[in-house]
């Protein structure tokens, strides 16, 4: 069976450096797709450079709702926000997720989705920035519901190469049960396209050469997503983020000339989420 690797990085439009750094770890390197931060200040300019430039680059929507504004109107999501009209932090959301109004999480997701369709780009693929809607059931039908309805797919709610244990000091019990089991009995349930696997230790103390050329080398047959942040570290960035230096040496190691050799020796066929479940091309 073919072994189909989607490395997507997270986090376009984070800041300049970052999306440089993307575009960057895809023309030099194994990144095949990426997700952008469509609420961010700049971050729909930086999806046209990347549709301009990188035109095989896949694009798609990191869905946020715990770093940045909105991109609806404060009014119309209030429960989403803290008194400074931002979205309320990710240890606050982990803490409570029942705090957050399903409907006002609906009205933010599409103004997000569709402030990336603006720039006439197809959409890939939808993931979310923290996981955040693996947290509860509603979450989850809705970013399914949102994946049916603009006809791409998603990722995953629960990764393959992480041991459990390490996961419960991330999440509250009850959305760590949710996201290993019910999320993804529900999304199998679906024709929603999706990986076979999701690869996220290539991240922080794992985001090493070696890490990423096992992965690599022991690539498990059908469709898996490997989970990736490289970018350039700027001011931005140094001033919103606690994960600066490790984007850096993501990038190096996605570039480095042993993973595109460990990839091509191991009969990987690199993808998007658009052509992954297409077979490839025959040459006569």
């Amino acid at each position: 069976m073919t072994k189909t690797l989607i490395i997507n990085a997270d986090d376009y439009g984070r800041s300049p450096g970052v999306s440089a750094g993307i575009r960057e770890a895809h023309f030099s390197g194994v990144v095949t797709t990426t997700t952008i931060m469509t609420n961010l200040p700049g971050a729909i300019d930086e999806v046209g450079i990347a549709r301009d430039e990188c035109p095989s680059l896949g694009l798609g929507v990191h869905l946020n709702l715990s770093t940045g504004p909105p991109c609806a109107p404060a009014e119309e999501v209030r429960s989403l926000l803290d008194p400074n009209d931002r979205f309320l932090d990710r240890n606050t959301i982990m803490a409570s997720p029942d705090r957050l109004d399903p409907v006002q999480v609906e009205i933010e997701l599409r103004a997000q989705i569709e402030a990336f369709l603006t720039t006439g780009t197809s959409l890939d693929h939808l993931d979310s920035h923290n996981h955040i809607v693996a947290l509860s059931p509603e979450l989850w039908e809705l970013y399914l519901l949102l994946a049916e309805e603009y006809g791409c797919g998603v990722r995953p709610s629960f990764p393959s190469d992480v041991p459990e244990e390490i996961l419960f000091g991330m999440y509250p019990p009850n959305a760590l049960t949710f996201a290993s089991q019910g999320a993804l009995d529900r999304l199998s349930s679906t024709e929603v396209r999706h990986p076979d696997h999701f690869l996220v230790s290539f991240f922080g103390p794992g985001a090493t050469l070696d890490n990423l050329l096992y992965r690599i080398n022991n690539l498990e047959s059908g469709v898996s997503e490997l989970m990736c942040h490289p970018g350039h570290a700027d001011g931005t960035l140094r001033a919103e983020s606690g994960y600066v230096r490790e984007r850096e040496e993501e990038l190096s190691i996605l570039t480095h000339h042993k993973v595109l050799k460990a990839v091509e020796q191991s009969d990987i066929r690199l993808a998007t989420y658009r052509n992954a479940w297409n077979p490839p091309a025959r040459n006569y």
